[in-house]
């Protein structure tokens, strides 16, 4: 968890005490300290996919205490009460839309996923249908997708429901060819997307190897996303991991934040840094 202080607070504070309030100038980018108390040196958001069904680890998830953003999937019978646990738990909550892989099982999916075959009409209410009922989500990422997220079409009608209601949209990058950076233009930020998955293979060891590998990322880049699991791909063998890295991943500078706060932080340092082509960031 990060202590998160405005440079426009801190102007009005020092312009108050020294009795000097200057207008016009609007500093919006945060200050986040980690809990060292230390000026942070990178930022990490870590996703957590497949809430929805209560799966294993839930419960360990909600009681990290660190900035998360937990990933809902809609149309299922935990749906709703999974995300309003999360919200309640301090956690953000995004949209975790299920999507037709290039391989598997159409059951994978769950109830009314977006598919290839599917007009654009029936995605945007599908999408506006599972919005509804996760009335916390503040955006959206891809569950599987690697077929349906290299097309143009159906990427440019989910990124249309996005900008409509003011949505994050991160990329979890389940193929090389996604089309999300092409139509990225559209929104008012820039392209978001997966450094690292954290399991696979689900074991302490190699989940906390990916996330000091995030915490590398962030060092050299200033940022990095990463994505666990609750259930059986992640669950409570992830949960711990998180739990005992974290600490040490702070004190060298790395502060947890959530995937909107990441946003901002993409766009600080793209207009202030070199940030690494695409193919540099793929895994």
């Amino acid at each position: 968890m990060c202590l998160i202080v405005s440079k426009k607070f801190i102007i009005i504070v020092l312009a108050g005490i020294l009795g000097i309030l200057t207008t016009g100038i609007l500093l919006w980018n945060a200050l986040l300290f980690t809990n060292s108390g230390t000026l942070a040196r990178g930022y990490v958001a870590l996703i957590i996919d497949d809430f929805g069904n209560r799966g294993e680890g839930t419960e360990e998830m909600l009681n990290l205490g660190i900035p998360l953003t937990a990933a809902v999937m809609p149309f299922l019978p935990y749906s709703r009460a999974d995300a309003d646990m999360a919200h309640q738990a301090g956690l953000e909550v995004i949209m975790h839309v299920p999507m037709e892989p290039v391989n598997g099982k159409a059951s994978w999916l769950g109830p009314r996923g977006i598919t290839s075959e599917l007009e654009d009409r029936e995605i945007e209410a599908r999408l506006e249908d599972g919005l509804k009922e996760l009335k916390w989500a503040i955006g959206m990422n891809n569950h599987m997708g690697s077929k349906v997220m290299q097309n143009s079409r159906i990427v440019k009608a989910l990124l249309d429901v996005a900008q409509k209601h003011d949505l994050l949209f991160i990329d979890s990058r389940t193929t090389r060819n996604s089309a999300v950076p092409q139509w990225v233009g559209t929104l008012n930020y820039p392209y978001l997307a997966r450094d690292e998955f954290l399991e696979s293979p689900k074991n302490l060891s190699h989940i906390k190897k990916q996330l000091r590998k995030l915490g590398e990322i962030a060092l050299k880049r200033g940022y990095a996303i990463g994505i666990g699991h609750v259930g059986h791909e992640g669950g409570k063998v992830t949960a711990q991991a998180i739990k005992e890295v974290c600490p040490e991943l702070e004190n060298k500078g790395i502060c947890f934040v959530f995937a909107s706060q990441i946003k901002e932080v993409v766009s600080y340092y793209k207009k202030n840094t070199v940030v690494p082509s695409e193919s540099d960031m793929s895994n």
